[in-house]
């Protein structure tokens, strides 16, 4: 599983209706938005597999594994990752637009 960045891009330019901002603002506020998302999705992830998987996944990455390689790794960790991550990412626009209201 890949994360789609843009797609997650869009879907937070358009959760928090940011199509009328300065495309400079926009950018930038997506951008730490994504961020935080994506630090979330790891953290969230390497505490899901544990300290044995994270030695793994450190390994891999010592490896220079590939994408795909670390996708299916952690696809064998936690099954249905996509799910996983879905929900990760819903979880977050839902504490974002709590907190923008």
């Amino acid at each position: 599983m890949s994360i789609d960045h843009k797609q997650i891009r869009d879907e937070l330019s358009e959760a928090f209706h940011l199509e009328g901002m300065p495309v400079k603002q926009q950018e930038e506020l997506i951008g730490k938005m994504g961020e935080a998302l994506l630090k979330r999705i790891f953290l969230e992830t390497m505490e899901k597999i544990g300290d044995e998987g994270v030695r793994e996944y450190e390994g891999l990455l010592e490896q220079e594994a590939s994408e795909e390689q670390i996708s299916d790794f952690l696809e064998e960790k936690i099954p249905g990752y996509t799910v996983f991550v879905r929900e990760i990412v819903d979880r977050f626009k839902e504490e974002m637009q709590e907190n923008f209201s």
